[in-house]
């Protein structure tokens, strides 16, 4: 039984994801949008027009190959969300899909894309011209993510930044972690330290578990111990074991329906089989 330490070793793990909680759901709420609903049938529709249908319903901007914008598509999303609904729709491409949180807009990349046109509620045929406001090349995207990923180490490396929404800065977050980690720590090697949910001194669970592991090795050597399933003890089990081993060793050795042994088997289909190619020798071929 070592419910107390379980307990103490559970406790930890809740304070720690209390402290961590403000700042995990701040980055969850950036991508909360990935999950919004869309709802669209669209029945041989093109690509820019369903895409544009979700964009307006949404509000997320999507980047995606130019050579698709023309490509005809039918489909039925009832209330799905809106991750899925792009993934469906792509099914059949070599994809990835890139992700810009704070930017609401993702980018999907299909093989051998090299013009980017960005999801309009207009439809747009393959002789339409696009315009070049709405369009990016790799080159401009890859320009992009060098921009986007350096505005990023400059964030967090800002640590006046207030990142909680107790309008802690990253500096005081970590300061306060710091702290809290220290605590439990301290805790971990003090005897005295109270495990709140039995009451009881680490010292006092230490010694509790150590009599509880004394009395589990002794049961097991012990033969009177009853089994709580079978109403035996283990001394008994062990005799009814031993028994029924022999009783199947002797029960291989002799065939229950003929009361032979083995080797009286073996020696009768040893003179049948003999018998058997004797008869066949014996057979005349009628010319």
């Amino acid at each position: 039984m070592l419910t107390p330490m379980k307990n103490s070793i559970i406790l930890c793990v809740i304070f720690l994801s209390c402290i961590f909680s403000s700042t995990l759901a701040a980055g969850q709420n950036k991508t909360g949008w990935l999950n919004d609903k869309v709802t669209i049938r669209f029945q041989e529709e093109s690509m820019s027009a369903v895409l544009g249908g979700i964009a307006q319903q949404t509000g997320i901007a999507i980047l995606y190959d130019e050579k698709l914008a023309g490509q005809k598509v039918t489909g039925y999303y009832k209330n799905v969300k809106f991750s899925e609904a792009i993934n469906r729709l792509f099914s059949e491409k070599n994809k990835s899909i890139q992700v810009f949180k704070s930017e609401k807009k993702i980018v999907v990349k299909t093989f051998g894309a090299k013009q980017f046109i960005l999801a309009t509620s207009g439809k747009i045929t393959p002789d339409q011209p696009v315009d070049e406001a709405e369009t990016m090349t790799v080159a401009d995207l890859e320009k992009m993510h060098k921009r986007q990923y350096k505005e990023y180490k400059e964030r967090i490396a800002d640590d006046n930044e207030i990142i909680t929404d107790d309008k802690l800065t990253r500096a005081e977050l970590r300061k306060f972690h710091k702290k809290q980690l220290q605590e439990i720590a301290q805790r971990e090697q003090d005897p005295n330290y109270r495990d709140p949910f039995s009451k009881m001194a680490r010292s006092e669970v230490q010694a509790l578990h150590a009599k509880q592991y004394r009395e589990i090795q002794e049961n097991e050597k012990n033969k009177k111990i009853i089994d709580i399933f079978t109403g035996m003890s283990k001394g008994d089990i062990e005799i009814l074991h031993k028994r029924q081993a022999n009783e199947l060793r002797v029960s291989k050795q002799d065939d229950p329906f003929s009361d032979q042994t083995p080797q009286e088997i073996k020696a009768l289909h040893a003179k049948q089989y003999k018998e058997l190619m004797s008869d066949n020798k014996s057979e005349t071929t009628i010319p």
